[in-house]
């Protein structure tokens, strides 16, 4: 894949074999989130390995997969699906996340929560940004730069990490059934495989 790169400065110095994705949701518009993300005079400074926006041609790696982008440090009370994953120190206590883990963004709309507070809406991604993810975390798979397998327990939400950030469960329902479902034309194939061994039977 041919993708932009723009180095943010809000990054640590690899090198580290990542295992696993991690999935974000911006409140900004695409090129909001590459400045914002490349911002190292704010506070609470914050990056991502990648950008992925709402329109055809808005994508952007800011981090080098071997390098540390800061997106999923903060751990407060991790979920099961997130645990299949954490890595432990040998006091027991949680490996950072950032160390073993590539970081997507993509850009989303936003919406007004019950409470009127203000988020992203996973229901606006389009079918650009799901087709582009779902490129980019395949090619994970082949890059020996990665230790990542294509596997769904190795693709989780920022949300299963720290129980208060963003939980786009939807997205990574719908990049799951793109990247690890089986074409009908290979389950049919497999199907009559499977037929004919029986039937030697």
């Amino acid at each position: 894949m041919n993708i932009p790169f723009k180095q943010t400065p809000n990054y640590a110095a690899g090198p580290t074999k990542k295992i696993a994705v991690v999935l974000h949701l911006t409140l900004g518009a695409y090129n909001g989130a590459v400045s914002w993300l490349s911002n190292a005079d704010r506070p609470n400074r914050s990056s991502a390995h990648y950008v992925i926006g709402r329109k055809e041609g808005e994508i952007t790696q800011l981090v080098k997969l071997t390098d540390v982008a800061w997106h999923a440090g903060a751990i407060s009370n991790p979920n099961d699906r997130a645990k299949r994953i954490m890595l432990k120190n040998r006091d027991n206590s949680y490996v950072n996340p950032n160390q073993y883990t590539i970081g997507i963004e993509l850009a989303a709309g936003y919406d007004v929560d019950q409470d009127g507070v203000v988020e992203p809406n996973e229901n606006d991604i389009t079918e650009w940004q799901y087709q582009m993810l779902a490129e980019l975390v395949k090619s994970f798979a082949n890059n020996p730069e990665t230790a990542f397998i294509l596997d769904e327990k190795n693709i989780i939400i920022h949300g299963d990490i720290s129980d208060y950030k963003e939980k786009p469960e939807s997205v990574r329902t719908e990049l799951l059934k793109r990247i690890l479902s089986v074409p009908t034309q290979s389950r049919e194939a497999i199907k009559a495989q499977i037929t004919n061994l029986l039937n030697q039977l």
